[in-house]
């Protein structure tokens, strides 16, 4: 449950911006995207509008690129300037648990999908599991996060096995529109946006490359899927239900029902149960990467990482 309140966002843009939010739209964003008042002081704060209005007071985040060796023994290429991925990376701080899942489940020449794959967190990981026997395909259409998992690909030596497309899944092959804040500092809140629905405010579209993994020449079978695409999962599971009927495919989905809604029209609950449908029960992801209990009700706030199985 979060802990906002209305009022928590309309003082954070008086005390920080120095403004009255544009409208209630932009405040239920807020409540929707964030649960904690730290969170909320972070947003505000690694703002572009912040860092102009408070000279004196915001570090420089200009893009600066570093490479991380991680504990698992592979090089991955980390942007200075991501304050809510990038750092925590560095930090050791980031999805452990999930990351923890997918080494139980990937091993030695599997096959397996990385949608929405960042700067490549799991899409290396993977490529070292999976040996030059095994093959990974990473998708990610925003070319500032496609560019650092392209040095990595090149860092690790793993041009044999990772296949990387700039371009997002969803449940189609044609063009969307990726829309994105320009000078946020964090990188993975691009999110594809609805035809015909207006750009939010502070935020700029580009159009992408989308692909259809049941009509994309992948080697198969997929033995795994990591999925984090700002609330398009549901897209990407109807462009796949061939392959996730035929292959039956280890899932590992991010679940944010405020994006969901918002991207693909559904709830948390409709994306659930449009798994069930396709012969899949969700899990939630405990501790150390354990699978918990079969997910019921799902709460419409905050964002989690479920397991989808197959039956």
């Amino acid at each position: 449950m979060s802990d906002l309140t209305r009022e928590h966002v309309v003082w954070a843009f008086r005390l920080l911006l120095d403004r009255e939010p544009e409208n209630e739209q932009v405040v239920q964003a807020k409540l929707h995207g964030l649960s904690t008042t730290r969170q909320l002081r972070a947003e505000f704060v690694t703002s572009a509008e912040y860092q102009e209005k408070n000279r004196d007071f915001a570090h420089a985040n200009e893009r600066t690129l570093v490479i991380k060796p991680l504990e698992s023994g592979v090089r991955l290429v980390v942007d200075l300037a991501d304050h809510a991925i990038g750092l925590n990376i560095l930090r050791g701080r980031f999805e452990h648990d999930e990351l923890a899942f997918a080494r139980s489940v990937v091993g030695a020449g599997d096959r397996v999908l990385d949608c929405g794959a960042h700067i490549g967190l799991f899409a290396i990981h993977m490529a070292s599991w999976v040996g030059p026997s095994g093959s990974v395909h990473a998708f990610e259409p925003f070319d500032e996060n496609a560019d650092c998992l392209a040095l990595s690909i090149d860092e690790n030596g793993f041009a044999d096995r990772v296949v990387l497309e700039r371009a997002a899944v969803g449940a189609a092959p044609g063009t969307m529109q990726l829309t994105f804040a320009p000078h946020a500092l964090n990188t993975g809140g691009a999110f594809i946006q609805p035809a015909g629905a207006a750009t939010p405010h502070g935020h700029e579209s580009r159009t992408i490359a989308v692909h259809a993994l049941d009509r994309y020449p992948l080697p198969r079978p997929i033995r795994f899927t990591k999925i984090d695409v700002e609330g398009a999962e549901p897209l990407v599971m109807r462009g796949a239900e061939r392959l996730l009927r035929e292959d039956r495919p280890v899932i590992l989905s991010e679940l944010h029902p405020f994006q969901l809604r918002a991207v693909s029209d559904v709830s948390a609950e409709e994306y659930v149960g449009m798994m069930r449908g396709f012969g899949y029960r969700c899990r939630a992801l405990a501790q150390g990467g354990a699978i918990g209990p079969e997910v019921g009700a799902v709460a419409e706030d905050g964002v989690t990482s479920v397991v989808f199985l197959p039956s």
